[in-house]
């Protein structure tokens, strides 16, 4: 038989109980014969440690039953004895966090009943059908943990077993039980796997008392464990190996013992383990069967290369806790899910085509998306405080009531020239705002002001700009502004000025030269939207650089001349067209005060540009 080596000290004692006339049956002594103990946290396997400690101020509460077939047996001439054949036992243990790195452990197995053969022939008395085991408890200290940069989980626990367990139940040893043990665990991606090594040290009890015979003895022992588990789902396998080393006149013992944990909800968890054991020693079933279930703060943490078991269906979790699963189901992963609970498509990034406004520009353009507005400011409606008919992009007077030929302002303008009386020079007369109201000046006498006058030197006529008919000028002289009649062209994406724009150049250097009243000249250069905030305002800061140059290098005094580069900053037009993007490159003249306190704006109007 299997147990033939290690029970030889029950032959013994048989024989000596037939070769003694003695009537009375003899009691076996009293021993604990419980090998199972559960790992009270249950850290990764529900009877082998891997060195983990539940979190700070989480408990666990486990109820378990277990039935041990065959743990106690001894043979005489060949035949098999069962001084325990059946044993079921409940388990209740309980496990509780202090802080990150101290846990307590508490267990208090019951034996349910247990039974064997009839050995009243053999003078042995049949154990106690209902016992108290030996209760323990246990401090264990977190050393180590392991994080995403790695390591290991290492713990050291001491356990302490009670002598108040029934001794007619073979459920207690004779004095107090001490068990130190270090455990170590590693996490492998969906995978645990983790070693203890403990020694157990209780009194050394001899189950033979004959003089001059080899005395076999229950007695101090060394615990070895192993368990490899599965991580990051509700079912969880796990696999252990239990073994001991004797340190005394016994036989050693292994048992295999592979299960499952299924979580059922995040505070009740249900397993099962059902294994075989080698070996003749006490307590060391032919096969365990255990089932049962735990309460408490039973989710398993997420371990580093893990999968979060909440990332199950039916489990409670957060998106950024389960980044790749699929949360609104249309196939975008919530990790990239710019709209996680609201089904979208890929193209959008998880996001749904949506304009709440309904002004033709979807929401995740729309900078304004439940007002409606025009493309050019990006779906934001255009506002009019003053309810004048004049945007307050346009209106110098966005608190005041006035005509848009007014700017938006109120008429106080006595001789209708534009400017407020007490801004106007001469109020009296009409003058243009470059000469503060009053009238303006004709150098050629051809009727036309020079404020308008492209040609202010030669005689022309009001339709061709002040310039003569044979001239086509490209230059046309506005109030604040020169627009040129031509676009200003750079070499692809560079600040060069293109040759073929030396045209335009010439015709503004020459009217800036020919109109003095004009204090200072901003060229200012704008690109479209492609391309980053930060290098487009740099190309175009060269670009307005290198058409200054150019005016100073055809006589134009420096000081006249001002270099701005806006980048994609102030658009003219939608940036959503090709259209709308060319005209927002371009090059302006803008005529302004160098006195201002302002950077000059650019009207909303094209017609000068530049090209890449």
């Amino acid at each position: 038989m299997k147990r033939r080596m290690l029970l030889r000290h029950l032959q013994l004692l048989s024989l000596l109980l037939i070769s003694t006339p003695v009537l009375a049956q003899t009691p076996l002594p009293g021993i604990d014969l419980e090998r199972l103990e559960l790992n009270p946290g249950a850290e990764g396997s529900l009877v082998v440690s891997l060195g983990q400690l539940l979190p700070s101020g989480h408990y666990r509460a486990t109820v378990a039953m277990q039935y041990a077939h065959d743990p106690l047996l001894f043979e005489r001439d060949g035949e098999t004895f069962r001084i325990v054949g059946s044993r079921a036992t409940t388990h209740l243990a309980v496990a509780y966090a202090a802080t990150g790195w101290l846990q307590f452990g508490l267990q208090l197995p019951v034996v349910a009943f247990q039974s064997g053969s009839d050995l009243t022939g053999e003078n042995i008395s049949a154990p106690a059908n209902f016992a108290l085991g030996t209760p323990a408890v246990s401090a264990r200290a977190g050393l180590f943990t392991q994080d995403d940069d790695g390591g290991v989980d290492l713990a050291l626990e001491m356990g302490v077993g009670l002598p108040v367990g029934s001794q007619a139940g073979l459920a207690r040893d004779g004095a107090l039980r001490l068990a130190p043990r270090l455990m170590a665990g590693r996490h492998f991606g969906f995978l645990r796997g983790g070693l203890e090594v403990g020694f157990l040290t209780r009194p050394s009890q001899a189950l033979t008392q004959r003089p001059g015979i080899l005395v076999d003895e229950v007695g101090n022992e060394l615990r070895i464990g192993a368990a490899l588990a599965t991580t990051g789902r509700r079912l969880r396998w796990e696999l252990n190996v239990r073994g001991m080393v004797p340190l005394t006149e016994q036989p050693g013992a292994v048992e295999l013992l592979p299960g499952a944990r299924y979580l059922v909800k995040p505070s009740f968890e249900m397993f099962a383990l059902a294994g075989m054991g080698v070996g003749s020693a006490p307590g060391t079933p032919l096969f365990r069967l255990m089932v049962g279930g735990a309460f408490g703060n039973v989710t398993p943490q997420r371990g580093p290369g893990e999968s979060s078991v909440n990332c199950e269906p039916g489990l409670p979790h957060t998106l950024e806790e389960c980044p790749e699963m699929d949360e609104d189901h249309d196939g975008v992963r919530n990790g990239i899910d710019r709209c996680p609970r609201v089904p979208g498509t890929l193209e959008r990034n998880g996001c749904e085509k949506k304009d709440t406004d309904t002004d033709g520009l979807e929401d995740a353009l729309d900078m304004c998306p439940v007002e409606p507005g025009p493309a050019s400011s990006q779906g934001c409606p255009l506002r009019d405080t003053d309810k004048d008919g004049t945007d307050d992009d346009s209106d110098t007077c966005p608190n005041a009531a006035g005509p848009p030929e007014n700017q938006g302002c109120p008429v106080r303008d006595a001789d209708k020239d534009g400017i407020d009386n007490d801004k106007d020079a001469c109020p009296n007369e009409a003058g243009p705002v470059e000469r503060d109201g009053c009238p303006e000046t004709d150098t050629d006498k051809d009727g036309v002001p020079n404020r308008i006058d492209s040609c202010a030197n030669e005689v022309g006529t009001y339709e061709n700009q002040g310039c003569p008919q044979h001239i086509f000028p490209l230059v046309v002289l506005h109030a604040t502004r020169l627009e040129t009649r031509g676009k200003i062209y750079f070499e692809p994406a560079q600040t060069r000025v293109n040759s073929r724009s030396n045209p335009v150049l010439d015709w503004v250097a020459q009217v800036i030269l020919e109109h003095p009243e004009f204090p200072l000249i901003a060229v200012g250069a704008h690109t479209d939207d492609r391309g980053m905030p930060d290098v487009n305002r740099r190309l175009s800061q060269g670009r307005a650089e290198a058409v200054r140059q150019y005016l100073i290098g055809k006589k134009v005094p420096p000081e006249r001349l001002a270099a701005y580069g806006y980048g994609q900053d102030r658009p003219i037009d939608s940036n959503l067209t090709s259209v709308g993007r060319e005209n927002n490159r371009r090059v302006e003249f803008l005529i302004v005060d160098p006195q201002a306190d302002k950077t000059p704006s650019p009207k909303r109007e094209p017609g000068t540009g530049e090209t890449r």
